[in-house]
């Protein structure tokens, strides 16, 4: 009987043994697998995205905290651009094509930082033709000042063709770079204004996909 017990002690003892290795070993494994390896820069560590409100192009309050379990895509511009703004529209129109049923949780938002110029009228004519389901936000001046700090922009206006203090036309100036907010509201990615529309999908059909 004492052998008995014995027996059982030990068969217990050698498979908790055992169950302990399996778990080292399933440790190692799991912190040697690689991270994930983004083509675009990775914000790290991933911190709460920036606050950003606005009026959407349709009259609609945007409060871009409120993209519950959406990952978004964050880009700065305005309707005057002659070339990067409507280049980065046309090419955020490719990323949603590409991504097809994913686009469905996705927010593309377009933030105006020229407030002189931008009335939620123009941006009814400008952002729609692009994609219905685009934002097209509207600031005021005061809120476009906060953003450059929160979400580190640079935006600078330029001098009136005709000269200051008139209403001729004006460049603005204002950073290209494409932020990506995942679906629990970290800022997780940024992209150059270069980035492919591939490289793009890429990244987010991971990110919609977790």
């Amino acid at each position: 009987m004492h052998s008995m017990v014995s027996l059982q002690l030990a068969w217990k003892r050698e498979n908790i043994m055992v169950g302990v290795v399996f778990a080292l070993i399933a440790g190692l494994v799991a912190a040697c697998q690689p991270a994930t390896s983004w083509i675009g820069t990775a914000v790290d560590p991933a911190k709460p995205a920036p606050v950003l409100t606005g009026i959407n192009w349709n009259g609609e309050p945007f409060d871009l905290s409120e993209q519950v379990d959406k990952v978004a895509i964050v880009f700065f511009g305005y309707t005057m651009c002659p070339d990067v703004c409507p280049f980065t529209l046309a090419k955020i129109k490719q990323v949603v094509d590409q991504l097809g049923d994913q686009a469905d949780d996705l927010a593309v938002v377009f933030v105006s930082v020229d407030p002189y110029r931008d009335s939620v009228e123009r941006l009814a004519r400008y952002v729609p033709n692009f994609n219905p389901g685009f934002y097209g936000l509207r600031l005021d001046t005061d809120q476009v000042d906060a953003l450059k700090s929160d979400w580190d922009v640079t935006v600078q206006y330029g001098q009136p063709k005709d000269g200051p203090g008139t209403d001729s036309f004006y460049y603005v100036d204002h950073t290209g770079t494409y932020f990506i907010v995942d679906r629990q509201g970290q800022l997780r990615l940024t992209f150059p204004p270069n980035s492919t529309a591939a490289d793009m999908a890429q990244d987010l059909s991971v990110l919609l996909g977790a």
